[in-house]
């Protein structure tokens, strides 16, 4: 593959970069942190007026028709800036409805995602589980022209915010239905979680919901299929969002290393700091190029579960070291809340637990491989 990037795709990362540069700065940060509603609104918009919610929708749904690669460009930017936007959970779920949905469900729903009036959010985790759920807990039984849905999903994406929440739920024993739940419908319980980035995160507690039929997305007989397709694709999007979260952690400490002097010298000059600096710039190029690799086997209809569990791994092993040197390297002030870098250090946490971490990401890839035919000697 050619790492590249195009005219069009450079121009889309930095229309991104320049919107979230002018409207999330670190003083907005600090206050909608603070603030009951975290919904960075002005930055959303102004996204949502460039076009670059729908990116990756075809034209029919109001989108642009474009690749993973290059909504995940947007979804990097996110990361940099730290941005208190839905992006990579309204983007996901919204290439399923697109996707998957019927014309009625598409209609519903998406004009106002792509409009950011109204986001979706994607319900792929249950408590205790290494990463997303291939299997979901959560059950749908037949209830006369719908089903009724019972179990527990955690953690859910900006679910008081979004207008619809793609969730899966296991029918029988091998069937899986995916269904857009409105987060106001009886029987749910949307319980709020404070997630260390300070994102909202949500548990859904579902006891007996009740969705019609036109709110399937997916029917039992493709659902397990669509499962597998929203996953991987969220799980790029995630990707996306932490190369973004490592670059911008490492560019601050470059800085930081530079003007910082000890002895008469920029601490950037000793052998020690020089070394780490070195070695986290090598993190987030593994990063880059397993995130970058993953979305185009996935644009290229290529098998991608080995890409995209390797591309995890390097996010929660390597992102960490990334955002662990950057903490140490900027010293005293590492720990200072008022200075921006301990934003990076808590989204690239979030993000390494809602991939499965290391553990998570080898199983994964242990899987994938132990599943594949032996060769030959």
């Amino acid at each position: 593959m050619d790492f590249t990037l195009t005219d069009n795709q450079r121009a889309i990362s930095d229309l991104a970069g320049t919107i979230l540069a002018e409207r999330c700065p670190p003083d907005v940060l600090r206050t909608l942190e603070a603030a009951d509603d975290r919904l960075a609104s002005d930055a959303w918009m102004a996204l949502a007026r460039a076009d670059l919610l729908g990116l990756g929708l075809p034209d029919e749904d109001g989108g642009s028709g474009l690749g993973l690669l290059d909504v995940a460009l947007v979804a990097e930017q996110v990361g940099r800036h730290v941005a208190l936007v839905p992006f990579w959970a309204s983007t996901a779920a919204a290439a399923t409805v697109s996707r998957w949905g019927s014309a009625a469900l598409r209609w519903r729903w998406l004009p106002g995602a792509v409009e950011g009036t109204a986001p979706l959010s994607v319900a792929l985790w249950e408590p205790g589980a290494l990463g997303t759920t291939t299997r979901p807990s959560t059950t749908a039984v037949a209830d006369g022209d719908g089903w009724r849905l019972d179990g527990t999903l955690s953690p859910v994406p900006w679910a008081r915010h979004a207008a619809a929440v793609v969730v899966p739920a296991a029918v029988g024993e091998h069937d899986v239905v995916l269904v857009a739940v409105e987060p106001t419908a009886a029987g749910l319980t949307v319980v709020d979680e404070e997630a260390i980035d300070r994102e909202p995160f949500h548990t859904l507690l579902l006891d007996g919901v009740h969705v019609d039929s036109d709110a399937v997305v997916v029917d039992p007989a493709d659902g397990a299929a669509a499962l597998l397709w929203t996953a991987q694709r969220t799980g790029v999007l995630l990707c996306a969002t932490a190369l973004g979260v490592a670059e911008e952690a490492l560019a601050l400490t470059a800085r930081h290393v530079t003007e910082r002097e000890q002895f008469g010298s920029p601490i950037g000059t000793f052998q020690a700091v020089a070394h780490r600096s070195a070695d986290a710039y090598i993190d987030t190029e593994a990063i880059r190029l397993t995130t970058w690799q993953a979305a185009w086997r996935l644009d290229a209809g290529l098998p991608a579960d080995e890409a995209l569990a390797i591309a995890a791994f390097w996010v929660a092993e390597g992102g960490q070291r990334v955002v662990h040197a950057a903490q140490h390297l900027h010293g005293g002030i590492g720990v200072d809340i008022d200075y921006p870098v301990h934003r990076y250090f808590r989204w690239a946490k979030v993000i390494e637990l809602l991939i499965g971490g290391t553990t998570g990401s080898l199983l994964r890839l242990g899987s994938s491989l132990a599943a594949q035919e032996p060769v030959a000697p």
